[in-house]
Protein backbone atom coordinates (compact mmCIF):
# COMPACT_ATOMS: atom_id res chain seq x y z
CA UNK A 1 0.00 0.00 0.00
CA UNK A 2 1.66 3.37 -0.93
CA UNK A 3 0.23 6.77 -0.21
CA UNK A 4 -1.08 8.09 -3.43
CA UNK A 5 -2.32 11.21 -2.74
CA UNK A 6 -2.77 13.71 0.19
CA UNK A 7 -4.86 16.51 0.90
CA UNK A 8 -2.91 18.06 3.43
CA UNK A 9 -1.45 21.47 3.54
CA UNK A 10 2.16 19.69 2.48
CA UNK A 11 1.67 16.21 0.85
CA UNK A 12 5.10 16.37 -0.30
CA UNK A 13 6.73 14.04 3.16
CA UNK A 14 3.73 11.43 2.48
CA UNK A 15 3.42 11.02 -0.79
CA UNK A 16 4.92 8.02 -2.45
CA UNK A 17 5.47 6.37 1.17
CA UNK A 18 4.25 3.22 2.25
CA UNK A 19 1.20 3.59 4.26
CA UNK A 20 1.62 1.48 6.94
CA UNK A 21 4.66 4.08 7.96
CA UNK A 22 1.83 7.06 8.23
CA UNK A 23 -0.37 4.69 10.78
CA UNK A 24 -0.11 5.04 14.74
CA UNK A 25 1.95 2.43 16.04
CA UNK A 26 -0.93 1.21 18.50
CA UNK A 27 -3.20 0.61 15.79
CA UNK A 28 -1.07 -0.64 13.23
CA UNK A 29 -2.06 -4.26 14.44
CA UNK A 30 -5.83 -3.70 14.22
CA UNK A 31 -5.19 -1.76 10.73
CA UNK A 32 -3.74 -5.35 9.39
CA UNK A 33 -5.98 -7.56 10.70
CA UNK A 34 -8.58 -5.26 9.05
CA UNK A 35 -6.89 -5.64 6.02
CA UNK A 36 -6.17 -9.14 6.31
CA UNK A 37 -9.45 -10.54 7.39
CA UNK A 38 -11.37 -9.57 3.88
CA UNK A 39 -11.82 -12.57 2.55
CA UNK A 40 -12.19 -11.96 -1.16
CA UNK A 41 -9.86 -8.58 -2.49
CA UNK A 42 -11.33 -8.33 -5.93
CA UNK A 43 -15.25 -7.55 -4.43
CA UNK A 44 -15.45 -4.50 -2.42
CA UNK A 45 -17.19 -3.95 0.57
CA UNK A 46 -18.62 -0.64 1.09
CA UNK A 47 -19.84 -1.46 4.67
CA UNK A 48 -16.19 -2.45 6.20
CA UNK A 49 -14.60 0.19 7.95
CA UNK A 50 -11.90 0.72 10.63
CA UNK A 51 -10.73 3.79 12.55
CA UNK A 52 -6.83 4.20 13.14
CA UNK A 53 -4.65 7.48 14.12
CA UNK A 54 -2.70 8.64 10.86
CA UNK A 55 0.08 10.74 10.89
CA UNK A 56 -0.87 14.86 9.57
CA UNK A 57 2.22 17.09 8.15
CA UNK A 58 1.84 19.26 11.27
CA UNK A 59 3.20 16.63 13.33
CA UNK A 60 0.41 15.72 14.89
CA UNK A 61 -2.10 12.59 14.19
CA UNK A 62 -5.58 12.54 13.01
CA UNK A 63 -8.27 10.31 13.72
CA UNK A 64 -9.70 8.83 10.52
CA UNK A 65 -12.54 7.12 9.50
CA UNK A 66 -11.22 4.41 6.66
CA UNK A 67 -13.01 2.58 3.95
CA UNK A 68 -11.48 0.45 1.55
CA UNK A 69 -12.03 -0.21 -2.36
CA UNK A 70 -10.77 -2.41 -5.04
CA UNK A 71 -11.25 -1.89 -9.01
CA UNK A 72 -9.45 -2.72 -12.33
CA UNK A 73 -7.63 -0.46 -14.89
CA UNK A 74 -6.62 -1.16 -17.80
CA UNK A 75 -5.15 -4.21 -17.25
CA UNK A 76 -4.07 -3.47 -13.64
CA UNK A 77 -5.93 -4.58 -10.37
CA UNK A 78 -5.50 -1.69 -7.63
CA UNK A 79 -6.54 -1.72 -4.19
CA UNK A 80 -7.25 1.72 -2.53
CA UNK A 81 -7.94 2.72 0.94
CA UNK A 82 -10.28 6.07 1.02
CA UNK A 83 -9.89 7.96 4.62
CA UNK A 84 -12.06 10.65 6.05
CA UNK A 85 -11.34 13.01 9.54
CA UNK A 86 -14.16 11.77 12.05
CA UNK A 87 -15.96 15.08 13.09
CA UNK A 88 -15.48 16.62 16.05
CA UNK A 89 -12.53 14.48 17.05
CA UNK A 90 -10.63 17.37 17.54
CA UNK A 91 -10.80 21.13 17.02
CA UNK A 92 -7.86 21.27 14.56
CA UNK A 93 -8.43 21.04 11.12
CA UNK A 94 -5.44 20.25 8.90
CA UNK A 95 -6.91 21.35 6.02
CA UNK A 96 -8.07 24.42 6.86
CA UNK A 97 -5.56 25.39 9.34
CA UNK A 98 -8.30 27.00 11.71
CA UNK A 99 -6.91 26.71 15.84
CA UNK A 100 -8.52 26.05 18.85
CA UNK A 101 -11.98 28.83 19.26
CA UNK A 102 -12.71 30.26 22.83
CA UNK A 103 -15.72 32.11 22.15
CA UNK A 104 -19.02 29.73 22.71
CA UNK A 105 -20.40 31.51 19.36
CA UNK A 106 -17.68 30.95 17.24
CA UNK A 107 -16.92 27.53 18.49
CA UNK A 108 -20.23 26.51 17.30
CA UNK A 109 -19.89 28.35 13.75
CA UNK A 110 -16.81 26.64 13.29
CA UNK A 111 -18.35 23.28 14.03
CA UNK A 112 -21.47 23.94 11.91
CA UNK A 113 -18.11 24.59 9.10
CA UNK A 114 -16.62 21.88 10.03
CA UNK A 115 -20.09 19.56 9.85
CA UNK A 116 -20.81 20.64 6.49
CA UNK A 117 -17.34 20.20 4.98
CA UNK A 118 -17.34 16.55 6.44
CA UNK A 119 -20.48 15.84 5.09
CA UNK A 120 -19.05 17.34 1.43
CA UNK A 121 -15.95 14.96 2.14
CA UNK A 122 -17.95 11.83 2.76
CA UNK A 123 -20.51 12.50 0.08
CA UNK A 124 -17.04 12.81 -2.31
CA UNK A 125 -16.09 9.83 -0.82
CA UNK A 126 -18.87 7.45 -1.07
CA UNK A 127 -18.90 8.45 -4.75
CA UNK A 128 -15.76 8.20 -5.50
CA UNK A 129 -15.84 4.49 -3.96
CA UNK A 130 -19.16 3.92 -5.79
CA UNK A 131 -17.90 4.53 -9.27
CA UNK A 132 -14.63 2.87 -8.48
CA UNK A 133 -16.89 -0.29 -7.00
CA UNK A 134 -19.15 -0.25 -9.42
CA UNK A 135 -17.38 0.96 -13.09
CA UNK A 136 -14.53 -0.63 -15.06
CA UNK A 137 -12.10 2.83 -14.86
CA UNK A 138 -10.89 1.72 -18.41
CA UNK A 139 -13.89 1.05 -20.50
CA UNK A 140 -16.85 3.22 -18.33
CA UNK A 141 -18.51 0.02 -18.36
CA UNK A 142 -20.06 -2.07 -15.20
CA UNK A 143 -17.56 -4.04 -13.71
CA UNK A 144 -17.99 -7.95 -12.83
CA UNK A 145 -19.14 -7.18 -9.11
CA UNK A 146 -22.21 -4.75 -9.86
CA UNK A 147 -22.93 -6.92 -13.18
CA UNK A 148 -23.41 -9.83 -11.09
CA UNK A 149 -26.03 -7.47 -9.07
CA UNK A 150 -27.70 -6.26 -12.14
CA UNK A 151 -28.12 -9.76 -13.58
CA UNK A 152 -30.16 -10.78 -10.55
CA UNK A 153 -32.55 -7.65 -10.63
CA UNK A 154 -32.84 -8.31 -14.46
CA UNK A 155 -33.50 -11.46 -13.72
CA UNK A 156 -36.25 -10.91 -10.92
CA UNK A 157 -37.72 -8.39 -13.03
CA UNK A 158 -38.17 -10.96 -16.18
CA UNK A 159 -39.63 -13.44 -13.94
CA UNK A 160 -42.34 -10.36 -12.42
CA UNK A 161 -43.09 -9.97 -15.99
CA UNK A 162 -42.85 -12.81 -17.92
CA UNK A 163 -39.98 -12.21 -20.01
CA UNK A 164 -37.42 -14.37 -21.03
CA UNK A 165 -33.25 -12.89 -20.84
CA UNK A 166 -30.62 -13.94 -22.07
CA UNK A 167 -26.53 -13.69 -20.99
CA UNK A 168 -23.90 -13.28 -23.66
CA UNK A 169 -20.28 -14.06 -22.43
CA UNK A 170 -17.87 -12.92 -24.56
CA UNK A 171 -13.88 -13.65 -24.75
CA UNK A 172 -11.06 -12.35 -26.72
CA UNK A 173 -8.93 -14.54 -28.17
CA UNK A 174 -5.44 -14.75 -27.72
CA UNK A 175 -5.51 -10.74 -25.98
CA UNK A 176 -2.53 -11.78 -23.40
CA UNK A 177 -0.56 -12.10 -27.12
CA UNK A 178 -1.72 -8.63 -28.27
CA UNK A 179 -0.36 -7.37 -25.13
CA UNK A 180 2.70 -8.60 -25.16
CA UNK A 181 3.43 -8.31 -28.84
CA UNK A 182 2.14 -4.63 -29.20
CA UNK A 183 2.39 -3.43 -25.44
CA UNK A 184 -0.31 -2.75 -22.65
CA UNK A 185 -1.38 0.45 -23.87
CA UNK A 186 -2.23 -0.95 -27.25
CA UNK A 187 -4.22 -3.01 -25.72
CA UNK A 188 -6.15 -0.80 -23.32
CA UNK A 189 -6.78 1.23 -26.30
CA UNK A 190 -7.70 -1.80 -28.10
CA UNK A 191 -10.31 -3.28 -25.05
CA UNK A 192 -11.97 0.66 -25.18
CA UNK A 193 -12.23 0.16 -28.82
CA UNK A 194 -14.03 -3.26 -28.19
CA UNK A 195 -15.83 -1.85 -25.90
CA UNK A 196 -17.59 0.78 -27.37
CA UNK A 197 -18.31 -1.49 -30.27
CA UNK A 198 -20.17 -3.67 -27.65
CA UNK A 199 -22.38 -0.76 -26.61
CA UNK A 200 -23.20 0.49 -30.02
CA UNK A 201 -24.52 -3.12 -30.55
CA UNK A 202 -27.59 -3.82 -28.18
CA UNK A 203 -30.51 -1.00 -27.12
CA UNK A 204 -30.26 0.76 -24.09
CA UNK A 205 -32.47 -1.39 -21.89
CA UNK A 206 -29.86 -3.83 -22.43
CA UNK A 207 -27.02 -3.97 -20.28
CA UNK A 208 -23.26 -4.40 -21.04
CA UNK A 209 -19.93 -4.88 -18.47
CA UNK A 210 -16.27 -5.75 -18.70
CA UNK A 211 -16.14 -8.88 -16.36
CA UNK A 212 -12.28 -9.75 -17.05
CA UNK A 213 -9.05 -8.69 -18.19
CA UNK A 214 -10.30 -9.70 -22.10
CA UNK A 215 -14.39 -10.61 -21.21
CA UNK A 216 -17.30 -9.16 -21.50
CA UNK A 217 -20.60 -9.71 -20.98
CA UNK A 218 -24.20 -8.76 -22.58
CA UNK A 219 -27.24 -9.17 -20.69
CA UNK A 220 -30.28 -9.12 -23.20
CA UNK A 221 -33.98 -8.07 -21.83
CA UNK A 222 -37.28 -9.53 -23.00
CA UNK A 223 -35.64 -12.04 -25.73
CA UNK A 224 -36.87 -15.66 -25.25
CA UNK A 225 -36.21 -17.39 -28.68
CA UNK A 226 -32.50 -19.11 -29.74
CA UNK A 227 -32.82 -17.21 -32.96
CA UNK A 228 -32.18 -13.98 -31.24
CA UNK A 229 -29.60 -14.70 -29.26
CA UNK A 230 -27.97 -16.40 -32.75
CA UNK A 231 -28.70 -13.01 -34.07
CA UNK A 232 -27.15 -10.59 -31.74
CA UNK A 233 -24.17 -13.25 -31.58
CA UNK A 234 -23.59 -12.85 -34.89
CA UNK A 235 -23.91 -9.07 -35.23
CA UNK A 236 -21.34 -8.76 -32.35
CA UNK A 237 -18.73 -11.31 -33.93
CA UNK A 238 -19.07 -9.48 -37.22
CA UNK A 239 -18.44 -6.10 -35.28
CA UNK A 240 -16.05 -7.24 -33.04
CA UNK A 241 -13.72 -9.19 -35.59
CA UNK A 242 -13.11 -5.76 -37.83
CA UNK A 243 -10.12 -4.42 -37.62
CA UNK A 244 -8.73 -2.34 -34.73
CA UNK A 245 -7.02 1.10 -36.21
CA UNK A 246 -4.48 1.94 -33.46
CA UNK A 247 -2.09 4.90 -34.34
CA UNK A 248 -0.38 3.52 -37.58
CA UNK A 249 -1.59 0.17 -37.16
CA UNK A 250 -4.58 -2.33 -37.86
CA UNK A 251 -4.77 -5.02 -35.22
CA UNK A 252 -7.06 -7.84 -36.71
CA UNK A 253 -8.75 -10.02 -33.32
CA UNK A 254 -11.26 -12.61 -33.70
CA UNK A 255 -14.04 -13.57 -30.47
CA UNK A 256 -15.70 -16.61 -28.66
CA UNK A 257 -19.19 -16.25 -27.90
CA UNK A 258 -20.75 -18.31 -24.98
CA UNK A 259 -25.09 -17.39 -24.28
CA UNK A 260 -27.47 -18.97 -22.22
CA UNK A 261 -31.43 -18.17 -22.44
CA UNK A 262 -33.50 -16.96 -18.70
CA UNK A 263 -35.98 -19.64 -18.31
CA UNK A 264 -34.68 -22.60 -20.66
CA UNK A 265 -31.54 -23.21 -19.57
CA UNK A 266 -31.50 -21.73 -16.00
CA UNK A 267 -33.61 -19.87 -13.59
CA UNK A 268 -31.05 -18.36 -11.55
CA UNK A 269 -28.13 -15.80 -12.01
CA UNK A 270 -25.19 -18.23 -10.63
CA UNK A 271 -27.18 -21.18 -13.18
CA UNK A 272 -27.29 -18.90 -15.80
CA UNK A 273 -23.83 -17.24 -15.65
CA UNK A 274 -22.29 -20.95 -15.47
CA UNK A 275 -24.17 -21.99 -18.36
CA UNK A 276 -23.31 -19.14 -20.67
CA UNK A 277 -19.31 -19.92 -19.03
CA UNK A 278 -19.70 -23.68 -20.35
CA UNK A 279 -20.95 -22.76 -23.81
CA UNK A 280 -18.45 -19.93 -23.77
CA UNK A 281 -15.83 -22.83 -23.19
CA UNK A 282 -17.43 -25.27 -25.67
CA UNK A 283 -17.15 -22.38 -28.50
CA UNK A 284 -12.93 -21.57 -27.74
CA UNK A 285 -13.02 -25.63 -28.14
CA UNK A 286 -14.05 -25.31 -31.72
CA UNK A 287 -11.18 -22.76 -32.67
CA UNK A 288 -11.00 -19.07 -33.35
CA UNK A 289 -14.53 -16.69 -33.69
CA UNK A 290 -16.60 -19.59 -32.93
CA UNK A 291 -20.13 -19.21 -30.72
CA UNK A 292 -22.62 -21.62 -28.79
CA UNK A 293 -25.63 -21.47 -27.51
CA UNK A 294 -25.75 -23.73 -24.71
CA UNK A 295 -26.50 -27.11 -24.81
CA UNK A 296 -27.30 -29.35 -21.62
CA UNK A 297 -24.68 -31.86 -23.16
CA UNK A 298 -22.24 -29.49 -22.92
CA UNK A 299 -22.68 -30.13 -18.79
CA UNK A 300 -21.89 -33.80 -19.45
CA UNK A 301 -19.02 -33.28 -22.01
CA UNK A 302 -17.59 -30.84 -20.03
CA UNK A 303 -17.29 -32.43 -16.90
CA UNK A 304 -15.61 -36.04 -18.71
CA UNK A 305 -13.63 -32.87 -20.06
CA UNK A 306 -12.88 -32.13 -16.76
CA UNK A 307 -12.01 -35.74 -15.56
CA UNK A 308 -10.12 -36.34 -18.90
CA UNK A 309 -7.95 -33.51 -17.78
CA UNK A 310 -7.10 -35.11 -13.93
CA UNK A 311 -6.46 -38.56 -15.59
CA UNK A 312 -4.20 -37.13 -18.48
CA UNK A 313 -2.10 -35.41 -15.70
CA UNK A 314 -1.88 -39.07 -13.76
CA UNK A 315 -1.09 -40.75 -17.27
CA UNK A 316 1.90 -38.24 -17.80
CA UNK A 317 3.26 -39.16 -14.16
CA UNK A 318 2.18 -42.73 -14.08
CA UNK A 319 3.88 -44.12 -17.68
CA UNK A 320 0.09 -44.65 -19.43
CA UNK A 321 1.52 -42.93 -22.61
CA UNK A 322 2.78 -44.46 -25.32
CA UNK A 323 5.24 -43.41 -28.57
CA UNK A 324 4.21 -45.11 -31.80
CA UNK A 325 6.69 -44.20 -34.54
CA UNK A 326 5.16 -44.07 -38.62
CA UNK A 327 8.46 -44.73 -40.70
CA UNK A 328 9.48 -42.16 -44.10
CA UNK A 329 10.34 -43.82 -46.69
CA UNK A 330 12.47 -42.49 -49.47
CA UNK A 331 11.43 -42.87 -52.60
CA UNK A 332 14.04 -44.07 -54.73
CA UNK A 333 15.55 -46.64 -52.64
CA UNK A 334 12.90 -47.66 -50.21
CA UNK A 335 15.13 -47.24 -47.09
CA UNK A 336 13.83 -45.72 -43.99
CA UNK A 337 15.19 -42.22 -44.03
CA UNK A 338 13.34 -41.37 -40.44
CA UNK A 339 10.02 -41.89 -38.31
CA UNK A 340 7.30 -39.53 -37.11
CA UNK A 341 6.61 -39.77 -33.26
CA UNK A 342 3.28 -39.83 -32.47
CA UNK A 343 1.41 -39.99 -28.93
CA UNK A 344 -0.68 -42.45 -27.82
CA UNK A 345 -2.94 -42.97 -24.36
CA UNK A 346 -3.17 -46.68 -23.08
CA UNK A 347 -5.96 -45.84 -20.71
CA UNK A 348 -6.00 -48.03 -17.74
CA UNK A 349 -10.12 -48.38 -18.04
CA UNK A 350 -11.24 -46.38 -20.83
CA UNK A 351 -8.80 -48.24 -23.50
CA UNK A 352 -6.46 -46.36 -26.08
CA UNK A 353 -7.84 -43.28 -26.78
CA UNK A 354 -7.23 -40.78 -29.56
CA UNK A 355 -4.72 -38.52 -29.62
CA UNK A 356 -8.09 -35.68 -31.30
CA UNK A 357 -9.34 -36.31 -27.70
CA UNK A 358 -6.46 -35.73 -25.15
CA UNK A 359 -3.74 -33.68 -27.09
CA UNK A 360 -6.13 -30.65 -27.07
CA UNK A 361 -6.88 -31.01 -23.46
CA UNK A 362 -3.19 -31.35 -23.12
CA UNK A 363 -3.07 -28.06 -24.97
CA UNK A 364 -5.76 -26.12 -22.84
CA UNK A 365 -4.82 -27.22 -19.38
CA UNK A 366 -0.90 -26.01 -19.92
CA UNK A 367 -0.23 -30.00 -19.82
CA UNK A 368 1.23 -29.97 -23.38
CA UNK A 369 4.64 -29.16 -22.14
CA UNK A 370 5.62 -31.72 -19.54
CA UNK A 371 3.26 -34.40 -22.67
CA UNK A 372 6.29 -32.86 -25.55
CA UNK A 373 8.84 -33.18 -23.09
CA UNK A 374 8.07 -36.85 -22.48
CA UNK A 375 7.33 -37.48 -26.01
CA UNK A 376 10.55 -35.43 -27.23
CA UNK A 377 13.29 -37.57 -24.63
CA UNK A 378 11.41 -40.92 -24.97
CA UNK A 379 11.41 -40.22 -28.93
CA UNK A 380 15.66 -38.96 -28.87
CA UNK A 381 15.92 -42.42 -26.71
CA UNK A 382 14.69 -44.64 -28.71
CA UNK A 383 16.09 -43.47 -31.90
CA UNK A 384 19.38 -43.61 -30.30
CA UNK A 385 18.88 -47.58 -29.47
CA UNK A 386 17.79 -47.81 -33.23
CA UNK A 387 21.18 -46.12 -34.21
CA UNK A 388 23.22 -48.48 -31.89
CA UNK A 389 21.11 -51.53 -33.44
CA UNK A 390 22.94 -50.28 -36.75
CA UNK A 391 19.41 -49.60 -38.28
CA UNK A 392 19.85 -46.46 -40.59
CA UNK A 393 17.12 -43.90 -39.22
CA UNK A 394 18.61 -40.44 -40.04
CA UNK A 395 16.33 -38.84 -37.75
CA UNK A 396 12.82 -38.72 -35.54
CA UNK A 397 10.30 -36.23 -35.92
CA UNK A 398 8.22 -34.82 -32.66
CA UNK A 399 5.26 -32.71 -32.96
CA UNK A 400 5.13 -29.31 -31.54
CA UNK A 401 2.16 -27.09 -30.40
CA UNK A 402 1.46 -23.76 -31.13
CA UNK A 403 1.25 -22.80 -27.11
CA UNK A 404 4.83 -24.77 -27.43
CA UNK A 405 6.18 -22.91 -29.33
CA UNK A 406 5.54 -19.77 -27.93
CA UNK A 407 7.51 -20.69 -24.61
CA UNK A 408 10.49 -19.17 -23.58
CA UNK A 409 11.72 -21.90 -22.04
CA UNK A 410 11.64 -24.34 -25.33
CA UNK A 411 15.20 -24.18 -26.61
CA UNK A 412 16.44 -24.51 -23.21
CA UNK A 413 14.15 -27.88 -22.65
CA UNK A 414 15.43 -29.26 -25.96
CA UNK A 415 19.06 -28.42 -24.97
CA UNK A 416 19.17 -30.95 -21.73
CA UNK A 417 16.96 -33.53 -23.87
CA UNK A 418 19.75 -33.89 -26.28
CA UNK A 419 22.51 -33.71 -23.96
CA UNK A 420 20.71 -36.20 -21.26
CA UNK A 421 20.05 -38.74 -24.43
CA UNK A 422 23.47 -38.04 -26.13
CA UNK A 423 21.32 -37.87 -29.59
CA UNK A 424 23.28 -35.55 -32.07
CA UNK A 425 20.34 -32.19 -32.64
CA UNK A 426 20.59 -32.96 -36.32
CA UNK A 427 19.23 -36.36 -35.88
CA UNK A 428 16.21 -34.81 -34.11
CA UNK A 429 13.59 -32.62 -36.26
CA UNK A 430 10.62 -30.28 -34.76
CA UNK A 431 7.30 -30.19 -37.06
CA UNK A 432 4.99 -27.02 -36.84
CA UNK A 433 2.19 -25.91 -38.86
CA UNK A 434 1.17 -22.79 -40.43
CA UNK A 435 -1.49 -22.06 -38.51
CA UNK A 436 0.64 -22.10 -35.04
CA UNK A 437 2.75 -19.50 -36.61
CA UNK A 438 0.09 -17.02 -37.85
CA UNK A 439 -0.43 -15.00 -33.99
CA UNK A 440 3.33 -13.78 -34.11
CA UNK A 441 5.29 -14.32 -36.97
CA UNK A 442 8.29 -12.30 -35.27
CA UNK A 443 8.43 -14.29 -32.31
CA UNK A 444 8.19 -16.80 -34.16
CA UNK A 445 10.99 -16.58 -36.55
CA UNK A 446 12.99 -15.80 -33.46
CA UNK A 447 12.22 -19.22 -31.92
CA UNK A 448 12.79 -21.47 -34.87
CA UNK A 449 15.98 -19.35 -35.96
CA UNK A 450 17.45 -20.52 -32.26
CA UNK A 451 16.55 -24.36 -33.17
CA UNK A 452 18.25 -24.15 -36.30
CA UNK A 453 20.99 -22.48 -34.86
CA UNK A 454 21.31 -25.42 -32.52
CA UNK A 455 20.80 -27.83 -35.17
CA UNK A 456 17.55 -28.95 -34.60
CA UNK A 457 15.88 -29.48 -38.01
CA UNK A 458 12.72 -28.01 -38.94
CA UNK A 459 9.65 -29.32 -40.85
CA UNK A 460 5.89 -27.52 -41.98
CA UNK A 461 3.60 -29.87 -41.45
CA UNK A 462 0.27 -29.93 -43.64
CA UNK A 463 1.51 -27.27 -46.31
CA UNK A 464 -1.57 -26.54 -48.44
CA UNK A 465 -4.21 -26.15 -46.03
CA UNK A 466 -4.08 -23.13 -44.44
CA UNK A 467 -2.45 -20.13 -45.86
CA UNK A 468 0.16 -21.58 -47.49
CA UNK A 469 2.40 -18.21 -47.48
CA UNK A 470 5.81 -18.17 -49.41
CA UNK A 471 6.52 -15.50 -46.53
CA UNK A 472 7.00 -18.94 -44.11
CA UNK A 473 9.06 -20.88 -46.32
CA UNK A 474 11.85 -17.57 -47.08
CA UNK A 475 11.32 -16.33 -43.33
CA UNK A 476 11.73 -19.52 -41.82
CA UNK A 477 14.61 -22.39 -41.37
CA UNK A 478 13.38 -25.08 -42.44
CA UNK A 479 14.73 -28.10 -43.92
CA UNK A 480 11.65 -29.89 -44.52
CA UNK A 481 8.50 -29.61 -46.43
CA UNK A 482 5.44 -32.26 -45.76
CA UNK A 483 2.42 -32.03 -48.10
CA UNK A 484 -0.78 -32.65 -46.28
CA UNK A 485 -2.97 -35.81 -46.74
CA UNK A 486 -5.89 -34.10 -48.28
CA UNK A 487 -4.09 -33.48 -51.22
CA UNK A 488 -2.43 -37.12 -51.63
CA UNK A 489 -5.64 -39.26 -51.21
CA UNK A 490 -7.32 -37.81 -54.31
CA UNK A 491 -3.97 -37.60 -56.19
CA UNK A 492 -4.70 -41.01 -58.33
CA UNK A 493 -8.18 -39.34 -59.80
CA UNK A 494 -8.12 -35.81 -59.36
CA UNK A 495 -5.64 -33.44 -61.83
CA UNK A 496 -6.09 -30.33 -59.75
CA UNK A 497 -4.64 -32.39 -57.17
CA UNK A 498 -1.78 -33.59 -58.99
CA UNK A 499 -1.14 -29.86 -60.86
CA UNK A 500 -0.51 -29.26 -56.66
CA UNK A 501 1.25 -31.85 -55.46
CA UNK A 502 3.54 -30.87 -58.68
CA UNK A 503 3.66 -27.23 -58.04
CA UNK A 504 4.72 -28.03 -54.12
CA UNK A 505 7.35 -30.73 -55.02
CA UNK A 506 8.45 -28.12 -57.63
CA UNK A 507 8.57 -25.14 -55.18
CA UNK A 508 10.39 -26.74 -52.07
CA UNK A 509 12.92 -28.76 -54.44
CA UNK A 510 13.93 -24.80 -55.97
CA UNK A 511 14.53 -23.50 -51.82
CA UNK A 512 16.30 -26.67 -51.74
CA UNK A 513 13.56 -28.54 -49.03
CA UNK A 514 12.94 -32.06 -48.79
CA UNK A 515 9.49 -33.22 -49.52
CA UNK A 516 7.60 -36.03 -47.69
CA UNK A 517 4.13 -36.83 -49.11
CA UNK A 518 1.85 -37.80 -46.11
CA UNK A 519 -1.16 -40.08 -45.92
CA UNK A 520 -0.19 -42.54 -48.63
CA UNK A 521 -2.09 -45.79 -48.99
CA UNK A 522 -2.07 -46.81 -52.49
CA UNK A 523 -0.12 -48.57 -55.28
CA UNK A 524 -1.27 -45.72 -57.62
CA UNK A 525 -0.29 -42.56 -55.27
CA UNK A 526 2.80 -44.09 -55.23
CA UNK A 527 3.37 -43.98 -58.84
CA UNK A 528 2.34 -40.73 -59.26
CA UNK A 529 4.49 -39.52 -56.41
CA UNK A 530 7.94 -40.96 -57.92
CA UNK A 531 6.92 -39.53 -61.57
CA UNK A 532 6.55 -35.91 -59.69
CA UNK A 533 9.82 -36.78 -58.48
CA UNK A 534 8.82 -36.28 -54.41
CA UNK A 535 11.41 -37.35 -51.92
CA UNK A 536 9.67 -39.49 -49.29
CA UNK A 537 6.51 -40.97 -48.23
CA UNK A 538 4.81 -42.16 -44.95
CA UNK A 539 1.44 -43.11 -44.74
CA UNK A 540 -0.41 -46.59 -44.49
CA UNK A 541 1.14 -48.01 -48.06
CA UNK A 542 4.00 -48.50 -46.17
CA UNK A 543 3.52 -49.14 -42.67
CA UNK A 544 0.85 -48.08 -39.52
CA UNK A 545 2.56 -46.18 -37.09
CA UNK A 546 4.53 -48.87 -34.57
CA UNK A 547 5.77 -48.91 -30.96
CA UNK A 548 9.66 -49.52 -30.67
CA UNK A 549 10.16 -52.96 -30.84
CA UNK A 550 7.71 -53.62 -33.68
CA UNK A 551 9.47 -50.92 -35.56
CA UNK A 552 12.78 -52.82 -34.79
CA UNK A 553 11.45 -55.73 -35.95
CA UNK A 554 9.98 -54.19 -39.23
CA UNK A 555 13.30 -52.23 -39.70
CA UNK A 556 15.28 -55.61 -39.85
CA UNK A 557 13.01 -56.77 -41.81
CA UNK A 558 13.54 -54.68 -44.41
CA UNK A 559 17.64 -54.98 -43.81
CA UNK A 560 17.77 -51.31 -43.46
CA UNK A 561 21.14 -51.68 -41.38
CA UNK A 562 22.66 -47.80 -43.27
CA UNK A 563 21.29 -44.59 -43.51
CA UNK A 564 19.42 -43.97 -46.97
CA UNK A 565 18.84 -40.21 -46.63
CA UNK A 566 18.30 -38.48 -50.40
CA UNK A 567 21.19 -36.32 -51.21
CA UNK A 568 19.45 -33.13 -50.93
CA UNK A 569 21.80 -30.83 -49.20
CA UNK A 570 20.29 -28.64 -45.94
CA UNK A 571 20.18 -24.64 -47.00
CA UNK A 572 22.53 -23.12 -44.97
CA UNK A 573 20.38 -20.11 -43.93
CA UNK A 574 21.74 -16.89 -41.23
CA UNK A 575 19.37 -16.98 -38.57
CA UNK A 576 18.49 -13.29 -38.49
Amino acid sequence: MTLLDSRTASPEPFTGRHFISLVHEGDVWALKSWWGNMEDPSAPDLGARCHARIGSSNGGWRNLELTRASYWSGNQHYQIIFGRTVAGSDLYDPYTGIGDVSSPRAASSLKATLLRRERSKRKWAERSIRRLAYQDQLTGMINRAYFQQRLSSNLRLARDLGWGLMLLIIDIDHFKNINERLGYETGDRILKQIAERIKNCIRGTDMAARIGADEFAVVVSNADAPKVTDTLAQKLMTVLNAPYSVGDKLVNITCCIGSALYPSHSQDAEGLRKNAEIALSKAKQCGQGAYRIFDPVFTEQLQLRRQLEDELAMAISQGQLRVHYQPQIVMETGAIAGAEALVRWQHPERGMIPPAMFVPLAESSGLILPMTQWVMQTACTDLKRCLDLGIGMDRVSVNLSANLLAHSGLNNMISQILQKTGLPAKRLEVEITESMVMDDLEKASETLNSLYLLGVGIALDDFGTGYSSLTYLRQFPLGTLKIDRSFISEVSVNSEDIAIVRAVIALAHSLNLRVVAEGVEEEKQMEILKREHCDMVQGYYHSKPLPLNELIDWCMARKDVASALPSLERRSRSAG
